[in-house]
């Protein structure tokens, strides 16, 4: 994760006086390009430079971080939230504004630091949020060109029950279409009756009724597509969802995801760019689909999906692994010796062979037992691909995760091989 190496980033792109000092960080320590070490990352683009501004930034500075409740498991943000709750030592004129669902490791280590102020979405007016909704609203509908009274805006911000999400989907729906009028579309939304939540899963019921279109073809590709991205263990973009699912077992399943994730822009990010990943636009849509009594026919279950992506994993790993894939010159350097090895490894090491890499045993841990299966793990481990995986970690500073990686894989194919013989 690289969260403070992107806020100084975009810190720097607003003064030349914090550029040219991280540019001589960088230049100083080439390791720091690529490092993934969030506490590293806090003291030496964010700390040490601040000690050092003159100027502009110098001034008040509000950092923002938004919704740090998705940035991924539990395990993903805890040294994050240890920088925050002990090493935030910024200069006063410095405020970070984080926000968040009230997740139990987040409050625990954020709501003891003196230096720490909460305030809970409960605790703010109804009317002040109604009023914020209905400027959205306005402002979102007219830039659409979609023509509603004044009385209706209101209707709709009222219907929202202080919701933004409930809001943004709403506009989205209303946005001109062939298939059935605005105003129709209208009466539609405001003839559902509920509290917050329940008016949340209506919209995400109508929205995709309306995507589906009742076609049970349609419906049974986006429970595959949406099935591969719920158990995936980091977010993985169009591109590499694609260089996967062609590995899956079923040849029903080898279509390109775009042909569903192209028209859920509604709820997703990375539907339009190959490169970016695919993540909700609102964590409680995954919610909404995990959740059988909520979601109905568009339910999500896990069904054998660990089994297909250990498979592609495994697969794409006997694929794309070779011998010093990276190209380096020489072995006899340290990495952070080398001074292009990030770009190295973004030009010869593709995102779906890296995830591969990282989590094909956690997913074979979760799998059924399978010949097939076994016989690929068996394939990676007592070959030469076990050198060249331990290279792909090595060189990505991932390969403290090689040794629990083999002991699940020992585990589970000892499992099996009781299985088989009882």
């Amino acid at each position: 994760m690289k969260l403070f190496t992107t806020i100084a980033r975009d810190l720097a792109d607003r003064d030349l006086c914090l550029q040219q000092i991280l540019a001589e960080v960088i230049s100083d320590d080439h390791s720091l390009r690529d490092t993934a070490d969030i506490a590293e990352q806090w003291q030496k683009f964010i700390l040490e430079p601040f000690s050092q501004l003159e100027g502009s930034l110098s001034q008040n500075v509000v950092i923002i971080i938004d919704a740090l409740d998705e940035s991924g498991a539990e395990a993903t943000r805890q040294d994050i939230l240890n920088t925050l709750a002990h090493g935030a030592q910024l200069p006063s004129n410095i405020r970070i504004v984080l926000t968040s669902r009230p997740i139990m490791d987040i409050r625990q280590a954020l709501l003891v630091s003196h230096h720490v102020q909460a305030k809970s979405l409960d605790d703010i007016e109804a009317d002040s949020a109604t009023c914020d909704i209905t400027h959205y609203i306005s402002t979102t509908l007219k830039k659409v060109g979609a023509a509603f009274s004044n009385k209706d805006l209101e209707q709709l911000a009222a219907k929202s029950n202080g919701l933004f999400e409930w809001a943004r989907l709403a506009c989205d729906f209303l946005r001109p279409r062939i298939s059935m009028i605005a105003n129709e579309r209208f009466c539609k939304i405001t003839s559902h009756a509920g509290d917050g939540a329940n008016l949340l899963d209506g919209m995400y019921v109508m929205s995709l009724k309306d995507l589906i279109q009742g076609d049970v073809d349609v419906l049974e590709r986006f429970h595959s597509v949406m099935r591969q991205i719920l158990w995936l263990k980091e977010p993985l973009s169009i591109s590499a969802l694609d260089s996967m699912r062609c590995k899956f077992t079923r040849e029903g399943d080898h279509f390109p995801v775009g042909i569903i994730l192209g028209y859920m822009a509604s709820f997703l990010t990375g539907t339009i760019n190959l490169s970016t990943p695919v993540r909700p636009m609102h964590a409680s849509f995954y919610d909404f689909l995990l959740d059988k009594k909520r979601s109905g026919e568009f339910f999500v279950d896990e069904a054998d999906v660990h089994h297909e992506l250990a498979l592609a994993s495994l697969c794409v790993m006997q694929d794309g692994l070779r011998f010093n894939i990276c190209g380096l010159e020489t072995s006899y350097v340290r990495n952070s010796a080398v001074a292009d090895l990030a770009m190295k490894i973004e030009k010869n090491i593709p995102l779906h062979l890296l995830y591969s890499c990282r989590f094909w045993a956690t997913h074979l841990h979760d799998s059924r037992f399978d010949t097939d299966l076994a016989n690929h793990v068996v394939a990676i481990v007592t070959g030469a691909k076990i050198l060249y995986w331990m290279e792909v970690l090595g060189v990505c500073k991932c390969i403290g995760e090689a040794d629990r990686a083999l002991t699940s894989a020992e585990g589970w194919l000892q499992v099996s091989i009781l299985y088989c013989t009882s």
